[in-house]
């Protein structure tokens, strides 16, 4: 049979669907629904002959498969309607190309060509609510049958319900199969189980991604002989690196951090202070209780290039992350663009050659791209901008360390040390800029020698107060 059509399927704004609630169940059931539309429900969709033989290019919110014509016909008939009801609401495109002989670069430039045309075309909608209904108060869309929880009724729009009715789905938590002391690991439900208390209930929301992989993927498609194949080869080991960077991340960190509850069958599980929402392809995205949350990146960044360098095929990769402190009750939607933003800068800053991270903690109702915040609440009135990283793994010319980094924490934590009086130069330095030089005197002559480094270099003020404020775990250093 010949495989001479690629059928590829994108999901646009996958962080803006999953994030756009702020009840972790719902987020958890929008990342369910990403994970199985790509994975679980597309292979369930397809009969075990329709499967065999396909050659399959997946990342996170994207499936490409070489296939026959009958096949792809269904594919791209049916497969619209079945995620109409099981994924309403999630924003995608497909298209299909025919691929002349020897010509599997020109169809994929096509393919992606196609789907990116496809983004300017509406949704379909299922549901036009066309009689007298109730409305669904949170987002103001047609609300449909009620849920019962604890014994009350209520409403949910079709997209909310979706989400709802996933929150105990598994595609994506089990992908990992991660135990620790031999017991199953579970991811929390609320975020009141992520965040360490009440009076510091920061949280951290994580992104991470991939550096240069459009010219990876670029240097394939210009030299390989089979690209389909190679571009599949690849795909799948940039998979296994950031499954292998994740569990070793999560074992390492979260060894005696979780807690120990009894699942369904009365066994032993040990459930996280942290959960993942996106994880595949090269593509990483957690929330997790602020404290860990520099090491979990600061390990999963070490790992990843670890992994990538043991294989031809991703040898070189590196990956950058962006973390963003938030409190319990802040929108996550926010949260998460933030984090994307902060990693963007990090990869602009490291001109993508090596793995690094970089981080902010909202302190404002207020969020505006990253830039934006750079000018209203990083830039003091001379000028004077507070801003350190990103920071890289290694010392790498000008860029910060995070194990130096995270050492000056370990050191400020001291009872003795100088943190309160570098904190009130802060502040001055922004809002009563005629007494900061008091104040700088008054540090240098409160700081012992232990201190004296710390406090020549005030671009990093405000990450130290912000890893101090979060509480940030230090004892591995």
């Amino acid at each position: 049979m010949a495989y001479n059509y690629l059928y590829g399927l994108t999901i646009q704004g996958i962080q803006s669907y999953i994030f756009a609630t702020n009840k972790l169940k719902e987020i958890a059931g929008g990342s369910e629904i990403i994970e199985q539309m790509c994975t679980t429900w597309f292979n369930n969709f397809l009969t075990v002959n329709e499967l065999s033989g396909i050659k399959q290019l997946n990342a996170a919110g994207n499936i490409r498969f070489l296939t026959d014509k009958d096949t792809v016909k269904k594919i791209f008939k049916e497969y619209q309607n079945f995620l109409l009801t099981k994924a309403p609401g999630v924003p995608y495109s497909q298209a299909v190309v025919e691929i002349d002989d020897g010509k599997e670069y020109e169809a994929i430039q096509m393919l992606d060509a196609k789907l990116r045309a496809q983004r300017n075309l509406p949704l379909y909608e299922t549901d036009l609510g066309l009689t007298l209904r109730s409305k669904f108060r949170r987002s103001g869309d047609f609300a449909v049958t009620p849920k019962i929880d604890g014994g009350d009724k209520k409403y949910y729009d079709l997209v909310t319900k979706a989400k709802f009715d996933n929150r105990d789905a598994t595609a994506l938590t089990k992908k990992t199969n991660i135990e620790i002391d031999e017991k199953e690991i579970i991811y929390p439900k609320e975020f009141s189980e992520i965040a360490k208390d009440a009076k510091h209930s920061w949280l951290a929301v994580i992104h991470i991604d991939g550096n240069s992989m459009g010219l990876k993927i670029k240097s394939i498609l210009d030299t390989a002989k089979h690209k389909f194949s190679e571009l599949n080869n690849f795909s799948n080991a940039i998979n296994d690196c950031t499954l292998n960077a994740y569990k070793i991340a999560v074992k390492k960190v979260f060894a005696n951090e979780g807690k120990v509850t009894k699942n369904r069958e009365g066994k032993d599980v040990l459930q996280l202070p942290m959960r993942p929402i996106i994880l595949g392809g090269d593509d990483v995205t957690v929330i997790i209780r602020a404290d860990l949350a520099i090491e979990f990146t600061k390990v999963y960044l070490k790992t990843f290039d670890e992994e990538t360098s043991k294989n031809d095929l991703t040898k070189g990769m590196t990956a950058a992350a962006g973390i963003a402190f938030v409190k319990e009750k802040f929108p996550f939607h926010y949260s998460a663009e933030l984090a994307e933003d902060l990693c963007v800068y990090a990869k602009n800053k490291s001109k993508r050659k090596f793995s690094c991270l970089h981080f902010y903690k909202v302190q404002d109702s207020i969020i505006e791209d990253y830039k934006e915040i750079i000018k209203r609440e990083l830039t003091a009135a001379d000028g004077t901008e507070f801003i350190n990283g990103p920071y890289a793994l290694k010392n790498i010319n000008d860029t910060s360390n995070i194990d130096n980094l995270l050492l000056d924490i370990k050191k400020l934590k001291d009872e003795d040390s100088p943190k309160n009086v570098m904190r009130e130069w802060t502040d001055a330095k922004f809002n009563q800029p005629q007494i900061e030089k008091i104040l700088m005197e008054r540090l240098k002559n409160k700081a012992t020698k232990d201190y004296k480094n710390i406090i020549k270099n005030t671009d990093v003020y405000i990450d130290y107060h912000t890893l101090l404020a979060v509480n940030t775990k230090t004892e591995t250093i």
